[in-house]
């Protein structure tokens, strides 16, 4: 039975449904597990408060609740003598890098092969170090090894990627992972306060210009926003 959960000020999960988020869960892994387009579940009324609290429907924090309906048949009408093929949309998902340096500056036409399962993807980061590719919604890890070629850098780089694991940047643990990813931070995703974690945080601050007290303030977590993209 579903309960009203309201979202909390500080982080914490949100939503109400029978469905409870599970680490590496994303909106489209969701619907793919219950035979829904991912938009159809995350547009739903019953979960307005998970929407309007969560920056995109990939970022979840492990606890969040869905509201998941009956699924209801559909019904085609066809000549029974031909054979046809009937296409389900929506069902990839895009997922995103970009390979940028502690300073923000981007690395932009550096080739790359990125292996996510048995697909292999290849070729080159666009003008702001991005990358982009369409995989599908139960893809949890990957490997990207890019040919990175810079001064202080090694030749090639290689990383290997959990996907759909990055929580919101409200959580602690969002922003442990976001600034492991921008370089400042090389602890654990646990959620947890620590020196290094204040150390990290006070880094990126003063990197960004602001003042660096080590703070998970709001003025940090957009920052933080800003500089990973999302």
């Amino acid at each position: 039975m579903a309960d009203d959960r309201e979202s909390p000020a500080d982080g914490g999960p949100v939503g109400a449904g029978d469905y409870e988020v599970k680490p590496g869960d994303g909106m489209a892994s969701i619907a793919e597990k219950h035979g829904f387009f991912a938009d159809t579940l995350w547009n739903l009324p019953e979960n307005d408060a998970l929407r309007d609290a969560r920056e995109s429907p990939e970022v979840l924090t492990p606890g969040d609740r869905v509201t998941i309906p009956d699924l209801r048949a559909k019904t085609e009408t066809r000549q029974t003598d031909l054979v046809h093929r009937f296409k389900r949309k929506g069902v990839p998902v895009e997922i995103r890098f970009a390979v940028i340096g502690p300073d923000g500056t981007p690395f932009p036409g550096k080739s790359y092969r990125l292996t996510v399962g048995k697909r292999r993807y290849e070729g080159v980061t666009d003008a702001d170090g991005a990358l982009r590719h369409w995989v599908a919604p139960s893809a949890e890890s990957g490997e990207l090894v890019i040919d990175l070629d810079e001064e202080g850098y090694p030749q090639t780089l290689t990383r290997h990627l959990k996907i759909g694991f990055l929580q919101p940047v409200s959580e602690i643990a969002g922003c442990q992972a976001r600034l492991q990813n921008l370089g400042y931070f090389d602890g654990a995703i646990d959620g947890a306060l620590s020196d290094a974690l204040t150390a990290a945080v006070a880094d990126f601050q003063a990197a960004e210009g602001l003042p660096a007290d080590g703070t998970l303030d709001g003025a940090t977590r957009e920052a933080l926003l800003d500089r990973h993209q999302h």
